[in-house]
């Protein structure tokens, strides 16, 4: 099943990086170290969360339920520092929603923002792309290491540059989980990535009568 992302948890580190690029370097008879790249890289997560009150609590618990270990996948989001900017050059907000306490949510508290779509896929891309064209519309732009997400892939950027006036160019890592149409929305805003827990005993924590429990949940790309 898929469970919905824990809203109510205080993040204290959020980390993404790619696993599997390549194989176990293998060194020749002369010392020289040889490293052969693949195409099998896959997302991997390790977060932590500071759980406050029964509410918060409750719902990490609910969460691990719906998981069931290994078994369930969940839409992680992939917070990081330095986001882009709309096209007036403010920097797109992630957590902090209407300045109410904890809001380190989304849609959650029931505010109905507009859907405005800041990214849309120019041209049709296949399976496999390692370069996908864009074009923008109430950003600045992507710049080199910032992610985006397609439906419920995540992808960070290598290079940027720009073909045309219109178009705009991102050469992306991992290559695309699956083929993309013209038009399709680019995520630049709230980034997220389907994910399962690596093991069993992902996300517990002292159960005892801490006042602010902190959990580690450390994740991977379901493919």
């Amino acid at each position: 099943m898929q469970a919905t992302f824990p809203h109510r948890l205080l993040r204290q580190a959020s980390q993404f990086w790619l696993e599997g690029m390549s194989l176990e370097p293998q060194d020749s008879i002369n010392g020289t170290t040889t490293v052969v790249p693949t195409m099998r890289g896959r997302w991997q997560a390790s977060c932590q969360f500071v759980l406050r009150g029964e509410a918060a609590t409750l719902e990490w618990q609910a969460f691990l339920a719906q998981m069931e270990g290994r078994v369930g996948t969940t839409l992680v989001p992939a917070h990081y520092r330095w986001r882009p900017r709309d096209r007036d050059g403010h920097p797109l907000a992630f957590c902090d929603v209407a300045d109410l306490a904890d809001a380190q949510t989304w849609e959650h508290f029931g505010f109905d923002n507009t859907d405005i779509r800041r990214v849309s896929v120019a041209a049709s891309a296949p399976l496999r792309a390692t370069q996908i064209d864009v074009t923008l519309g109430d950003t600045t732009g992507l710049r080199p290491g910032q992610k985006l997400s397609i439906g419920e892939r995540l992808y960070r950027v290598q290079a940027h540059w720009q073909p045309n006036d219109t178009v705009h160019r991102l050469m992306i890592q991992p290559p695309l989980r699956q083929a993309v149409a013209a038009g399709a929305r680019v995520e630049i805003e709230k980034p997220i990535c389907r994910m399962r827990m690596t093991t069993e005993t992902e996300g517990l924590f002292d159960q005892s009568l801490a006042v602010l429990p902190s959990v580690t949940v450390n994740f991977q790309e379901a493919i």
